[in-house]
């Protein structure tokens, strides 16, 4: 295994100890004094890094902290108050890509309190389909990055990708691949005695969503069982409505806890209990581009679990803490 996977693969305690203890930044770390939210260059600047840690597998932009590792006693509130989806749509805005592998997290440096984005791994090269352009004041103008570039982080700066970046992403996504049909192989070579290994094509769908399987309509529940059929519902805004900001909605209206459940809850909880492969009654995602949908049953089932124990939340953050960053 190449050293650059190695890389790639760091777990996230690890990228946490990093972000709270590195004096210098480096090919999974970038530091920023301050982030002003109402500024097109700060924005244009962090997006060009957001998309350049995403291309290169992952890291952690720190915000708060000038380039020599000092703190720089940046007011945090609104950038910690930062709903998620205002970073995602302006990641799509100039790339065409709905990237949701980013995360706010809180971090300490030196006894004080930080804000953090960790990125994970993106799905294929993001592109940046629309130039980042900003003024400078005196009738200039700077660009961040060039419509139709692609950007990794060569050390600790992120510039436009060349043949040898390329390669390298190609290279770690045919490995992962290659991972998961071994994975798959090993399932079928290690079934019992006695057992049937099924192939099923995927379903047409029938009159007003309701799924169909060589031409006979069935009825079918949601369900992550081992022997249920996959196919794709027609009707998923209704058994799944909820948008993450209306499921947010929904929960805090319940709970009224402070501070309140946000984005990152959602995505700890998500990613620990593999909500989308284990409880497909509670979230489906139409395709790899495209953001979750989640149900009332969900909603009602995060309520329930912190009636039973106020610390749900802190203990999905603990664990999700654990996991290794997203290969």
């Amino acid at each position: 295994m190449s050293k650059s996977t190695i890389g790639l693969m760091e777990n996230r305690s690890k990228l946490f100890e990093r972000s709270e203890n590195a004096k210098r930044e480096s090919k999974y770390l970038d530091f920023k004094s301050e982030f002003d939210l109402t500024s097109t260059g700060a924005w244009c600047e962090l997006v060009k890094d957001l998309v350049a840690f995403a291309n290169s597998g992952g890291g952690v932009i720190v915000i708060g902290v000038n380039n020599d590792g000092s703190s720089s006693n940046a007011d945090l509130t609104r950038i910690r108050a930062l709903d998620m989806a205002d970073i995602t749509n302006k990641v799509q805005s100039y790339t065409n890509y709905q990237f949701e592998e980013i995360e706010i997290v809180d971090i300490e440096r030196q006894g004080q309190k930080l804000v953090a984005f960790m990125i994970s791994r993106a799905d294929v090269p993001i592109v940046f389909t629309r130039p980042g352009t900003y003024d400078i004041g005196g009738g200039k103008q700077k660009s961040a990055f060039a419509q139709g570039t692609v950007y990794f982080r060569h050390g600790a700066k992120s510039e436009p990708g060349n043949e040898a970046d390329l390669r390298k992403w190609r290279d770690q996504a045919v490995e992962n691949v290659r991972s998961k049909w071994m994975d798959g192989i090993s399932k079928v070579v290690e079934s019992p005695a006695g057992h049937t290994i099924t192939v099923v094509a995927s379903p047409s769908s029938g009159k007003k969503g309701t799924p169909r399987l060589e031409g006979m309509a069935i009825t079918a529940n949601v369900s992550a069982g081992p022997g249920a059929v996959q196919f794709v519902p027609q009707n998923a805004e209704e058994i799944w409505p909820h948008r993450q900001k209306n499921l947010l909605a929904l929960v805090n209206k319940s709970l009224e806890v402070q501070p309140a459940v946000n984005s990152h809850d959602i995505l700890c909880i998500n990613t620990q209990l593999d909500i989308l492969k284990s409880h497909p009654e509670f979230a489906y995602k139409p395709h790899s581009l495209a953001s979750p949908q989640y149900s009332d049953k969900y909603a009602d089932w995060i309520i329930g679990q912190y009636k039973e124990d106020p610390r749900f939340f802190q203990r999905m953050r603990e664990e999700h803490r654990k996991r290794p960053l997203a290969a």
